[in-house]
């Protein structure tokens, strides 16, 4: 679908408010999520005997991610843009898009080390994901600079509504203008708008949730997305 005239794209306001309503977004896409129960059990604890704790553990980890995202906003390799409804004025979508430059094996194993694992967090099941996919990532990129689609989010009644496409034309375009490959991961749900603009699956990280808590057949499936340059600088239509 076409983007709508009552939507428009800004640049992300580079405070915590800004920080706050992307966290918004990003809460709204997950509801229904296997995986997020189980990586923060304890924000999500049954129970009335619980909720005013698990109220609080929501509470700091809101603050805490807030103030990560703004750590991350002011970072010139960060490009962060939001999708506004003016009809609703609301935030409805946001993308986030870096440029990221090579690194050697030492330096990627540091990153890895040092790399952000909120409190409160299961790190083991981070470890399993996202952090398989890291180290995939850093294997498969090694010292070549890439532009990479770190997030794109959009509120569930918004999807399918032209706003994924719009997000994406930007950072193609850039990466084209810059002569960079571009890399992102992708769910199932995300994967056939990043192939259209010219992604391709080169590895995938599938991981059995049941063993961690989830329902039988629950999994964590992403995949690992590579997208060469173009040298004319167009994107894909």
């Amino acid at each position: 679908m076409a983007f709508e005239d009552s939507f428009v794209i800004v640049p992300l306001p580079k405070t915590l408010e800004g920080a706050k309503s992307i966290r918004e977004i990003e809460t709204s896409a997950h509801v229904g999520s296997a995986i997020i129960p189980l990586l923060w059990p304890t924000a999500h604890k049954d129970g009335d005997s619980k909720q005013e704790k698990s109220q609080e553990d929501l509470e700091a980890k809101d603050k805490e991610q807030d103030a990560h995202a703004l750590s991350s906003m002011i970072q010139p390799e960060n490009y962060y843009f939001l999708v506004r409804d003016k009809s609703a004025n609301m935030d409805v979508a946001f993308v986030w898009w870096q440029n990221c430059k090579g690194r050697t094996e030492a330096e990627w194993a540091e990153v890895y080390r040092n790399r952000h694992r909120p409190a409160g967090c299961n790190e083991a099941l981070i470890d399993a994901t996202s952090g398989v996919r890291f180290l995939k990532r850093a294997k498969y990129l090694g010292d070549r600079d890439f532009f990479m689609l770190k997030e794109l989010y959009v509120r569930p009644e918004y999807q399918r509504r032209g706003i994924g496409s719009k997000c994406m034309e930007w950072g193609v375009k850039t990466a084209d203008e810059l002569g960079l490959p571009a890399y992102t991961e992708a769910s199932e749900k995300g994967l056939g708008l990043y192939t259209r603009y010219g992604f391709e699956e080169f590895d995938r990280v599938t991981v059995n949730l049941e063993p961690w808590g989830g329902k039988e057949g629950e999994i964590n499936s992403y995949g690992l997305l590579f997208r060469q340059a173009k040298s004319n600088g167009a994107s894909e239509d």
